[in-house]
Protein backbone atom coordinates (compact mmCIF):
# COMPACT_ATOMS: atom_id res chain seq x y z
CA UNK A 1 0.00 0.00 0.00
CA UNK A 2 2.89 2.39 0.75
CA UNK A 3 4.22 1.96 -2.79
CA UNK A 4 0.83 2.77 -4.32
CA UNK A 5 0.39 5.82 -2.06
CA UNK A 6 3.90 7.05 -2.82
CA UNK A 7 3.35 6.68 -6.55
CA UNK A 8 0.11 8.69 -6.35
CA UNK A 9 1.90 11.37 -4.33
CA UNK A 10 4.76 11.71 -6.82
CA UNK A 11 2.52 11.75 -9.90
CA UNK A 12 0.26 14.41 -8.32
CA UNK A 13 3.08 16.95 -7.84
CA UNK A 14 2.76 20.24 -9.67
CA UNK A 15 5.68 21.87 -11.46
CA UNK A 16 6.22 24.25 -8.53
CA UNK A 17 6.16 21.39 -6.02
CA UNK A 18 8.65 19.39 -8.09
CA UNK A 19 10.94 22.41 -8.12
CA UNK A 20 10.78 22.67 -4.32
CA UNK A 21 11.68 18.99 -4.02
CA UNK A 22 14.64 19.47 -6.36
CA UNK A 23 15.83 22.42 -4.28
CA UNK A 24 15.56 20.32 -1.13
CA UNK A 25 17.37 17.36 -2.67
CA UNK A 26 20.17 19.63 -3.93
CA UNK A 27 21.26 20.30 -0.34
CA UNK A 28 24.55 18.50 0.39
CA UNK A 29 23.42 16.27 3.22
CA UNK A 30 22.45 12.67 3.92
CA UNK A 31 21.93 9.66 1.71
CA UNK A 32 20.52 10.44 -1.75
CA UNK A 33 18.95 7.05 -2.56
CA UNK A 34 15.50 8.57 -2.14
CA UNK A 35 16.26 10.96 -5.05
CA UNK A 36 16.97 8.03 -7.36
CA UNK A 37 13.72 6.42 -6.25
CA UNK A 38 11.82 9.65 -6.90
CA UNK A 39 13.30 9.93 -10.40
CA UNK A 40 12.36 6.35 -11.23
CA UNK A 41 8.75 6.90 -10.11
CA UNK A 42 8.44 10.28 -11.86
CA UNK A 43 9.98 9.00 -15.09
CA UNK A 44 8.21 5.68 -15.37
CA UNK A 45 5.57 6.86 -17.87
CA UNK A 46 8.08 8.66 -20.07
CA UNK A 47 10.00 5.53 -21.07
CA UNK A 48 8.87 2.46 -23.00
CA UNK A 49 10.37 0.19 -20.35
CA UNK A 50 7.57 -1.84 -18.76
CA UNK A 51 9.65 -2.71 -15.70
CA UNK A 52 8.07 -1.32 -12.54
CA UNK A 53 9.90 1.33 -10.59
CA UNK A 54 10.13 -1.08 -7.64
CA UNK A 55 12.02 -3.59 -9.77
CA UNK A 56 14.20 -0.86 -11.24
CA UNK A 57 15.23 0.36 -7.79
CA UNK A 58 16.01 -3.12 -6.52
CA UNK A 59 18.14 -3.74 -9.60
CA UNK A 60 20.08 -0.45 -9.45
CA UNK A 61 20.38 -0.38 -5.63
CA UNK A 62 20.59 -4.06 -4.56
CA UNK A 63 22.08 -3.24 -1.16
CA UNK A 64 19.39 -0.74 -0.20
CA UNK A 65 16.00 -1.38 1.38
CA UNK A 66 13.21 -0.30 -0.99
CA UNK A 67 10.70 -0.13 1.88
CA UNK A 68 12.89 2.14 4.02
CA UNK A 69 13.78 4.39 1.07
CA UNK A 70 10.13 4.66 0.03
CA UNK A 71 9.11 5.56 3.60
CA UNK A 72 11.81 8.25 3.76
CA UNK A 73 10.81 9.71 0.38
CA UNK A 74 7.19 9.78 1.52
CA UNK A 75 8.24 11.68 4.66
CA UNK A 76 10.28 14.21 2.69
CA UNK A 77 7.50 14.85 0.18
CA UNK A 78 4.76 15.24 2.77
CA UNK A 79 6.93 17.60 4.84
CA UNK A 80 7.51 19.77 1.77
CA UNK A 81 3.85 19.72 0.78
CA UNK A 82 2.70 20.62 4.30
CA UNK A 83 5.07 23.61 4.23
CA UNK A 84 3.63 24.67 0.88
CA UNK A 85 0.08 24.36 2.20
CA UNK A 86 0.94 26.46 5.26
CA UNK A 87 1.82 29.30 2.91
CA UNK A 88 -1.40 28.84 0.90
CA UNK A 89 -4.17 27.77 3.27
CA UNK A 90 -5.43 29.46 6.46
CA UNK A 91 -6.48 26.03 7.81
CA UNK A 92 -2.85 24.89 7.87
CA UNK A 93 -1.72 28.28 9.21
CA UNK A 94 -4.06 27.96 12.20
CA UNK A 95 -2.59 24.64 13.27
CA UNK A 96 0.92 25.92 12.71
CA UNK A 97 0.17 28.78 15.11
CA UNK A 98 -1.00 26.28 17.75
CA UNK A 99 2.18 24.24 17.29
CA UNK A 100 4.33 27.36 17.63
CA UNK A 101 2.40 28.50 20.70
CA UNK A 102 2.87 25.18 22.46
CA UNK A 103 6.57 25.19 21.62
CA UNK A 104 6.94 28.73 22.98
CA UNK A 105 5.16 27.81 26.22
CA UNK A 106 7.47 24.82 26.65
CA UNK A 107 10.53 27.06 26.17
CA UNK A 108 9.19 29.72 28.56
CA UNK A 109 8.48 32.35 25.90
CA UNK A 110 4.88 33.17 26.92
CA UNK A 111 4.62 36.58 25.23
CA UNK A 112 5.37 35.05 21.83
CA UNK A 113 3.08 32.09 22.62
CA UNK A 114 0.12 34.38 23.34
CA UNK A 115 0.76 36.23 20.06
CA UNK A 116 0.60 32.93 18.17
CA UNK A 117 -2.64 32.00 19.96
CA UNK A 118 -4.13 35.40 19.10
CA UNK A 119 -3.18 34.89 15.46
CA UNK A 120 -4.74 31.40 15.47
CA UNK A 121 -7.94 32.76 17.06
CA UNK A 122 -8.18 35.56 14.50
CA UNK A 123 -7.75 33.15 11.56
CA UNK A 124 -10.23 30.70 13.10
CA UNK A 125 -12.83 33.42 13.63
CA UNK A 126 -12.52 34.58 10.03
CA UNK A 127 -13.14 31.07 8.71
CA UNK A 128 -15.56 30.02 11.51
CA UNK A 129 -13.25 27.12 12.29
CA UNK A 130 -14.42 26.32 15.81
CA UNK A 131 -12.04 23.44 16.68
CA UNK A 132 -8.99 25.70 16.43
CA UNK A 133 -10.80 28.60 18.10
CA UNK A 134 -11.62 26.43 21.13
CA UNK A 135 -8.16 24.85 21.23
CA UNK A 136 -6.54 28.29 21.21
CA UNK A 137 -8.86 29.50 24.00
CA UNK A 138 -8.20 26.39 26.05
CA UNK A 139 -4.42 26.74 25.68
CA UNK A 140 -4.62 30.39 26.70
CA UNK A 141 -6.70 29.66 29.82
CA UNK A 142 -4.44 26.79 30.87
CA UNK A 143 -1.34 28.95 30.44
CA UNK A 144 -2.90 31.83 32.40
CA UNK A 145 -3.77 29.46 35.25
CA UNK A 146 -0.23 28.07 35.31
CA UNK A 147 1.11 31.63 35.47
CA UNK A 148 -1.23 32.66 38.31
CA UNK A 149 -3.54 34.86 36.16
CA UNK A 150 -1.15 37.84 35.85
CA UNK A 151 -2.99 41.19 35.60
CA UNK A 152 -6.29 39.41 34.91
CA UNK A 153 -9.47 40.28 36.80
CA UNK A 154 -12.09 37.69 37.65
CA UNK A 155 -14.54 39.26 35.19
CA UNK A 156 -11.95 39.08 32.40
CA UNK A 157 -11.38 35.42 33.24
CA UNK A 158 -15.11 34.67 33.18
CA UNK A 159 -15.43 36.48 29.83
CA UNK A 160 -12.70 34.30 28.32
CA UNK A 161 -14.32 31.18 29.75
CA UNK A 162 -17.75 32.11 28.37
CA UNK A 163 -16.30 32.85 24.95
CA UNK A 164 -14.67 29.41 24.94
CA UNK A 165 -17.94 27.84 26.10
CA UNK A 166 -19.90 29.48 23.26
CA UNK A 167 -17.32 28.23 20.77
CA UNK A 168 -17.68 24.73 22.16
CA UNK A 169 -21.49 24.97 21.90
CA UNK A 170 -21.22 26.00 18.24
CA UNK A 171 -18.88 23.08 17.61
CA UNK A 172 -21.35 20.71 19.26
CA UNK A 173 -24.23 22.00 17.13
CA UNK A 174 -22.20 21.51 13.95
CA UNK A 175 -21.41 17.97 15.08
CA UNK A 176 -25.14 17.36 15.61
CA UNK A 177 -25.88 18.72 12.12
CA UNK A 178 -23.35 16.33 10.63
CA UNK A 179 -24.70 13.42 12.68
CA UNK A 180 -28.29 13.98 11.50
CA UNK A 181 -27.21 14.40 7.87
CA UNK A 182 -25.09 11.23 8.00
CA UNK A 183 -27.92 9.23 9.59
CA UNK A 184 -30.37 10.45 6.96
CA UNK A 185 -27.92 9.53 4.19
CA UNK A 186 -27.44 6.06 5.62
CA UNK A 187 -31.15 5.35 6.09
CA UNK A 188 -32.27 6.65 2.71
CA UNK A 189 -29.56 4.91 0.67
CA UNK A 190 -30.34 1.45 2.05
CA UNK A 191 -33.15 0.21 -0.16
CA UNK A 192 -36.52 1.82 -0.72
CA UNK A 193 -38.36 3.96 1.77
CA UNK A 194 -41.70 2.27 2.44
CA UNK A 195 -44.67 4.34 3.55
CA UNK A 196 -46.17 4.16 7.05
CA UNK A 197 -43.35 2.07 8.40
CA UNK A 198 -40.96 2.17 11.30
CA UNK A 199 -38.32 3.60 8.97
CA UNK A 200 -40.71 6.45 8.06
CA UNK A 201 -41.03 7.35 11.74
CA UNK A 202 -37.25 7.26 12.18
CA UNK A 203 -36.77 9.59 9.21
CA UNK A 204 -39.50 11.94 10.42
CA UNK A 205 -37.76 12.07 13.79
CA UNK A 206 -34.53 13.05 12.03
CA UNK A 207 -36.34 15.79 10.10
CA UNK A 208 -37.86 17.24 13.28
CA UNK A 209 -34.51 17.10 15.08
CA UNK A 210 -32.76 18.83 12.19
CA UNK A 211 -35.46 21.51 11.98
CA UNK A 212 -35.12 22.19 15.70
CA UNK A 213 -31.35 22.35 15.41
CA UNK A 214 -31.41 24.70 12.43
CA UNK A 215 -33.40 27.32 14.37
CA UNK A 216 -30.86 27.66 17.18
CA UNK A 217 -28.37 30.48 17.57
CA UNK A 218 -25.85 29.23 14.99
CA UNK A 219 -28.27 29.20 12.04
CA UNK A 220 -26.68 32.36 10.61
CA UNK A 221 -23.21 30.81 10.42
CA UNK A 222 -21.97 29.40 7.15
CA UNK A 223 -21.34 25.77 8.18
CA UNK A 224 -24.76 25.18 9.84
CA UNK A 225 -26.55 26.83 6.90
CA UNK A 226 -24.65 24.64 4.45
CA UNK A 227 -25.41 21.46 6.39
CA UNK A 228 -29.08 22.40 6.68
CA UNK A 229 -29.32 22.78 2.90
CA UNK A 230 -27.46 19.51 2.34
CA UNK A 231 -29.88 17.75 4.67
CA UNK A 232 -32.89 19.19 2.86
CA UNK A 233 -31.58 18.42 -0.62
CA UNK A 234 -30.79 14.83 0.28
CA UNK A 235 -34.24 14.31 1.77
CA UNK A 236 -36.03 15.85 -1.23
CA UNK A 237 -34.03 13.73 -3.70
CA UNK A 238 -34.87 10.49 -1.93
CA UNK A 239 -38.51 11.40 -1.33
CA UNK A 240 -39.07 12.15 -5.02
CA UNK A 241 -39.53 15.93 -4.64
CA UNK A 242 -37.01 16.69 -7.35
CA UNK A 243 -38.02 20.28 -8.09
CA UNK A 244 -37.62 21.17 -4.42
CA UNK A 245 -34.22 19.47 -4.43
CA UNK A 246 -33.14 21.51 -7.46
CA UNK A 247 -34.20 24.72 -5.70
CA UNK A 248 -32.08 23.73 -2.67
CA UNK A 249 -29.11 22.92 -4.94
CA UNK A 250 -29.25 26.47 -6.32
CA UNK A 251 -29.51 27.93 -2.81
CA UNK A 252 -26.53 25.84 -1.71
CA UNK A 253 -24.29 27.08 -4.52
CA UNK A 254 -25.38 30.70 -3.93
CA UNK A 255 -24.58 30.36 -0.23
CA UNK A 256 -21.17 28.84 -0.96
CA UNK A 257 -20.24 31.45 -3.56
CA UNK A 258 -21.35 34.27 -1.23
CA UNK A 259 -18.96 32.96 1.44
CA UNK A 260 -15.81 32.60 -0.66
CA UNK A 261 -13.53 33.97 2.12
CA UNK A 262 -14.37 30.81 4.09
CA UNK A 263 -13.34 28.44 1.32
CA UNK A 264 -10.39 26.19 1.86
CA UNK A 265 -7.44 26.64 -0.46
CA UNK A 266 -8.02 25.04 -2.85
CA UNK A 267 -11.79 24.62 -2.32
CA UNK A 268 -12.09 20.83 -2.44
CA UNK A 269 -15.20 21.13 -0.25
CA UNK A 270 -17.01 23.22 -2.87
CA UNK A 271 -15.80 20.90 -5.63
CA UNK A 272 -17.20 17.96 -3.67
CA UNK A 273 -20.53 19.77 -3.23
CA UNK A 274 -20.82 20.41 -6.98
CA UNK A 275 -19.92 16.79 -7.66
CA UNK A 276 -22.63 15.68 -5.24
CA UNK A 277 -25.23 17.93 -6.87
CA UNK A 278 -24.42 16.67 -10.36
CA UNK A 279 -24.38 13.07 -9.16
CA UNK A 280 -27.87 13.57 -7.73
CA UNK A 281 -29.14 15.20 -10.92
CA UNK A 282 -27.97 12.33 -13.10
CA UNK A 283 -29.42 9.81 -10.65
CA UNK A 284 -32.89 11.31 -11.12
CA UNK A 285 -32.46 11.91 -14.86
CA UNK A 286 -32.41 15.73 -14.70
CA UNK A 287 -29.72 15.95 -17.38
CA UNK A 288 -30.99 19.28 -18.76
CA UNK A 289 -30.35 20.92 -15.36
CA UNK A 290 -26.69 19.89 -15.30
CA UNK A 291 -25.02 22.53 -17.57
CA UNK A 292 -25.21 25.37 -15.02
CA UNK A 293 -23.36 23.31 -12.42
CA UNK A 294 -20.89 21.96 -15.00
CA UNK A 295 -20.08 25.60 -15.86
CA UNK A 296 -19.28 26.24 -12.19
CA UNK A 297 -16.85 23.31 -12.26
CA UNK A 298 -15.21 24.70 -15.39
CA UNK A 299 -14.85 28.12 -13.75
CA UNK A 300 -13.19 26.53 -10.72
CA UNK A 301 -10.76 24.63 -12.96
CA UNK A 302 -9.66 27.86 -14.64
CA UNK A 303 -8.77 29.68 -11.44
CA UNK A 304 -5.14 29.86 -10.20
CA UNK A 305 -5.32 26.89 -7.84
CA UNK A 306 -2.75 24.08 -7.48
CA UNK A 307 -2.42 21.73 -10.41
CA UNK A 308 -3.92 18.67 -8.71
CA UNK A 309 -7.13 20.54 -7.84
CA UNK A 310 -7.44 21.96 -11.35
CA UNK A 311 -6.91 18.49 -12.82
CA UNK A 312 -9.67 16.98 -10.67
CA UNK A 313 -12.05 19.89 -11.40
CA UNK A 314 -11.37 19.66 -15.15
CA UNK A 315 -11.84 15.90 -15.18
CA UNK A 316 -15.07 16.15 -13.16
CA UNK A 317 -16.49 18.72 -15.59
CA UNK A 318 -15.65 16.51 -18.59
CA UNK A 319 -17.19 13.46 -16.92
CA UNK A 320 -20.52 15.18 -16.36
CA UNK A 321 -20.48 16.79 -19.81
CA UNK A 322 -20.18 13.33 -21.36
CA UNK A 323 -22.76 12.03 -18.89
CA UNK A 324 -25.15 14.80 -19.89
CA UNK A 325 -24.81 14.09 -23.63
CA UNK A 326 -25.36 10.36 -23.12
CA UNK A 327 -28.27 10.87 -20.73
CA UNK A 328 -29.98 13.11 -23.32
CA UNK A 329 -29.25 10.46 -25.99
CA UNK A 330 -27.02 12.91 -27.87
CA UNK A 331 -24.56 10.20 -28.81
CA UNK A 332 -22.98 11.96 -31.80
CA UNK A 333 -22.44 15.10 -29.70
CA UNK A 334 -20.69 12.97 -27.09
CA UNK A 335 -18.42 11.53 -29.78
CA UNK A 336 -17.75 15.04 -31.16
CA UNK A 337 -16.91 16.26 -27.64
CA UNK A 338 -14.24 13.54 -27.41
CA UNK A 339 -12.85 14.42 -30.83
CA UNK A 340 -12.57 18.10 -29.81
CA UNK A 341 -10.47 17.38 -26.73
CA UNK A 342 -6.92 18.66 -26.88
CA UNK A 343 -4.47 15.92 -27.90
CA UNK A 344 -2.32 16.99 -24.95
CA UNK A 345 -5.08 16.39 -22.41
CA UNK A 346 -4.55 13.21 -20.43
CA UNK A 347 -7.00 11.95 -17.76
CA UNK A 348 -4.15 10.05 -16.09
CA UNK A 349 -2.24 13.19 -15.24
CA UNK A 350 -2.18 13.85 -11.48
CA UNK A 351 -5.36 11.83 -10.81
CA UNK A 352 -4.41 8.22 -11.48
CA UNK A 353 -6.87 5.92 -9.71
CA UNK A 354 -9.27 8.76 -8.90
CA UNK A 355 -12.97 7.89 -9.03
CA UNK A 356 -13.60 10.50 -11.72
CA UNK A 357 -10.86 9.01 -13.89
CA UNK A 358 -12.70 5.69 -13.81
CA UNK A 359 -15.97 7.41 -14.65
CA UNK A 360 -14.33 9.24 -17.56
CA UNK A 361 -13.10 5.98 -19.07
CA UNK A 362 -16.56 4.47 -18.55
CA UNK A 363 -18.37 7.26 -20.42
CA UNK A 364 -15.81 7.22 -23.23
CA UNK A 365 -16.45 3.48 -23.61
CA UNK A 366 -20.22 3.99 -23.34
CA UNK A 367 -20.12 6.63 -26.09
CA UNK A 368 -18.56 4.15 -28.51
CA UNK A 369 -20.84 1.36 -27.26
CA UNK A 370 -24.03 3.32 -27.98
CA UNK A 371 -22.70 4.07 -31.49
CA UNK A 372 -21.90 0.35 -31.92
CA UNK A 373 -18.22 1.14 -32.48
CA UNK A 374 -17.23 -2.14 -30.84
CA UNK A 375 -13.54 -1.89 -31.74
CA UNK A 376 -13.25 1.44 -29.88
CA UNK A 377 -14.92 0.26 -26.67
CA UNK A 378 -12.23 -2.09 -25.42
CA UNK A 379 -9.38 0.42 -24.96
CA UNK A 380 -11.11 2.76 -22.45
CA UNK A 381 -12.54 -0.26 -20.59
CA UNK A 382 -9.07 -1.79 -20.31
CA UNK A 383 -7.73 1.54 -19.05
CA UNK A 384 -10.56 1.67 -16.50
CA UNK A 385 -9.87 -1.84 -15.22
CA UNK A 386 -6.13 -1.17 -14.99
CA UNK A 387 -6.63 2.14 -13.14
CA UNK A 388 -9.04 0.52 -10.66
CA UNK A 389 -6.62 -2.15 -9.42
CA UNK A 390 -6.05 -0.30 -6.15
CA UNK A 391 -9.59 1.10 -5.82
CA UNK A 392 -12.00 -1.67 -6.89
CA UNK A 393 -14.64 -0.38 -4.46
CA UNK A 394 -15.62 2.45 -6.82
CA UNK A 395 -18.93 1.75 -8.54
CA UNK A 396 -17.57 3.06 -11.84
CA UNK A 397 -15.32 -0.02 -11.88
CA UNK A 398 -18.32 -2.29 -11.35
CA UNK A 399 -20.27 -0.50 -14.10
CA UNK A 400 -17.25 -0.82 -16.40
CA UNK A 401 -16.96 -4.55 -15.80
CA UNK A 402 -20.68 -4.93 -16.52
CA UNK A 403 -20.36 -2.92 -19.75
CA UNK A 404 -17.46 -5.19 -20.73
CA UNK A 405 -19.80 -8.18 -20.41
CA UNK A 406 -22.39 -6.47 -22.63
CA UNK A 407 -19.68 -5.77 -25.19
CA UNK A 408 -18.68 -9.44 -25.22
CA UNK A 409 -22.30 -10.41 -25.84
CA UNK A 410 -22.66 -7.92 -28.68
CA UNK A 411 -19.50 -9.35 -30.24
CA UNK A 412 -20.92 -12.87 -29.80
CA UNK A 413 -18.02 -14.02 -27.62
CA UNK A 414 -20.14 -16.43 -25.56
CA UNK A 415 -17.19 -18.52 -24.35
CA UNK A 416 -15.54 -15.51 -22.77
CA UNK A 417 -18.81 -14.25 -21.26
CA UNK A 418 -19.22 -17.33 -19.07
CA UNK A 419 -15.73 -16.85 -17.66
CA UNK A 420 -16.20 -13.09 -17.21
CA UNK A 421 -19.54 -13.44 -15.38
CA UNK A 422 -18.00 -15.93 -12.95
CA UNK A 423 -15.08 -13.56 -12.41
CA UNK A 424 -17.49 -10.64 -11.95
CA UNK A 425 -19.54 -12.42 -9.31
CA UNK A 426 -16.39 -13.53 -7.50
CA UNK A 427 -14.90 -10.02 -7.54
CA UNK A 428 -17.97 -8.31 -6.04
CA UNK A 429 -19.31 -11.02 -3.76
CA UNK A 430 -17.47 -9.45 -0.80
CA UNK A 431 -19.16 -6.08 -1.37
CA UNK A 432 -22.63 -7.22 -0.34
CA UNK A 433 -25.55 -8.67 -2.24
CA UNK A 434 -25.74 -8.38 -6.01
CA UNK A 435 -27.82 -5.68 -7.68
CA UNK A 436 -31.12 -6.67 -9.25
CA UNK A 437 -29.92 -5.04 -12.47
CA UNK A 438 -26.95 -7.40 -12.60
CA UNK A 439 -29.12 -10.46 -12.09
CA UNK A 440 -31.46 -9.28 -14.87
CA UNK A 441 -28.56 -8.78 -17.28
CA UNK A 442 -27.06 -12.18 -16.52
CA UNK A 443 -30.43 -13.90 -16.96
CA UNK A 444 -30.96 -12.25 -20.33
CA UNK A 445 -27.48 -13.24 -21.51
CA UNK A 446 -28.01 -16.82 -20.29
CA UNK A 447 -31.29 -16.99 -22.25
CA UNK A 448 -29.44 -15.64 -25.33
CA UNK A 449 -32.37 -13.83 -27.01
CA UNK A 450 -30.44 -13.59 -30.31
CA UNK A 451 -31.32 -17.21 -30.89
CA UNK A 452 -34.93 -17.03 -29.69
CA UNK A 453 -38.16 -16.62 -31.61
CA UNK A 454 -40.56 -13.67 -31.53
CA UNK A 455 -43.12 -15.47 -29.32
CA UNK A 456 -40.54 -16.12 -26.63
CA UNK A 457 -39.27 -12.55 -26.89
CA UNK A 458 -42.77 -11.09 -26.49
CA UNK A 459 -43.37 -13.10 -23.30
CA UNK A 460 -39.94 -12.30 -21.92
CA UNK A 461 -40.38 -8.61 -22.76
CA UNK A 462 -43.42 -8.33 -20.47
CA UNK A 463 -41.55 -10.00 -17.61
CA UNK A 464 -38.48 -7.79 -18.06
CA UNK A 465 -40.60 -4.61 -18.25
CA UNK A 466 -42.28 -5.56 -14.94
CA UNK A 467 -38.90 -6.26 -13.39
CA UNK A 468 -37.56 -2.88 -14.54
CA UNK A 469 -40.49 -1.12 -12.85
CA UNK A 470 -39.58 -2.87 -9.62
CA UNK A 471 -35.91 -1.92 -10.03
CA UNK A 472 -36.89 1.72 -10.63
CA UNK A 473 -38.41 1.93 -7.12
CA UNK A 474 -35.29 0.56 -5.42
CA UNK A 475 -33.01 3.38 -4.28
CA UNK A 476 -30.03 1.04 -3.99
CA UNK A 477 -30.19 0.26 -7.71
CA UNK A 478 -29.57 3.94 -8.51
CA UNK A 479 -26.00 3.50 -7.34
CA UNK A 480 -25.38 1.39 -10.45
CA UNK A 481 -28.02 2.55 -12.94
CA UNK A 482 -27.01 6.21 -12.60
CA UNK A 483 -24.14 5.43 -14.97
CA UNK A 484 -26.44 4.15 -17.71
CA UNK A 485 -29.76 2.38 -18.12
CA UNK A 486 -28.48 -1.19 -18.24
CA UNK A 487 -32.06 -2.44 -18.02
CA UNK A 488 -32.96 -0.68 -21.26
CA UNK A 489 -30.22 -2.66 -23.01
CA UNK A 490 -31.86 -5.87 -21.76
CA UNK A 491 -35.24 -4.71 -23.06
CA UNK A 492 -33.92 -3.82 -26.53
CA UNK A 493 -32.47 -7.33 -26.89
CA UNK A 494 -36.05 -8.65 -26.76
CA UNK A 495 -37.29 -6.73 -29.78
Amino acid sequence: MLFYELEKLVTSLSAAEKKLFQQHSAQPKGDKDYIALYQQIAGQTSTPDTTSWQEQFRKTHPSKSLENTAAYLYKILTDILVQVRIEQDAWFQQYQCLLKARLCFERSIPVRAFKELHKASKLAAASQHHPVAYQAARMELTALADMGFPQLSEQQLVDKQMKAKHTLQSLRQIHEHYSLYELLSHRLTNGKRPENSKQDKQINDLILSELSLSTRGSQHQFEPQKLHLLFQSFFFIHSGEYRSALRIFNELTKLTEANEPMWDYPPYDYLSALDGILDSLRSIGYYHEMPAFIDKLTTLSERPYPEHFKSVATLTAKVYQLNKFLGCKQYEMSAQFLRNLSPNWNPQKAVNGHEKQLEYYFFVALTHFTLQQWDKVKKPLNLLIAAAKQTPQHLAYRAGRLLHILLSYEMDDMGYIEYEIRSYKRAFSKQGKAYKTEKLIFNIIAADPKRRGNTWKATARKKVAAKLKEIATDKRELQLTKFTDFGQWALTRLH
